[in-house]
């Protein structure tokens, strides 16, 4: 009688372990770590013209809005690649998780 119910509980248990497999959660990667001062920057706004001036000032004036609009351009290009290969990464990352959580 011990002896069956032995066997009844190794059977019970091996059901048990069987049908409980234990798989690794892993929560995907959410956030982006961006340089902060990418992400505080703000493009100059265009600089005033008034009514009184000079051709002098005028081409000056041209040159450093044009010298800001590039500046500007660098910086929006730098975030936007920064952000596009934390995309990447996050996307390979959570994919490999994806695998994992699903092997069975």
């Amino acid at each position: 009688m011990n002896s069956l119910f032995l066997r009844i509980q190794i059977l019970l248990f091996g059901l048990i372990i069987a049908g409980c497999k234990t798989l690794p959660v892993v929560p995907h990667a959410i956030n982006c770590d961006v340089n902060a001062e990418l992400l505080a920057s703000n493009c100059a706004a265009p600089r005033q013209i008034s009514g009184e001036a000079t051709y002098s000032i005028l081409v000056d004036t041209m040159q450093a809005d044009r010298k800001a609009l590039r500046e500007c351009g660098f910086t929006n290009n730098a975030l936007r690649d920064a952000i596009k290969r934390c995309n990447q990464t996050t996307d390979e990352y959570n994919n490999k998780i994806d695998s994992l959580n699903n092997t069975k």
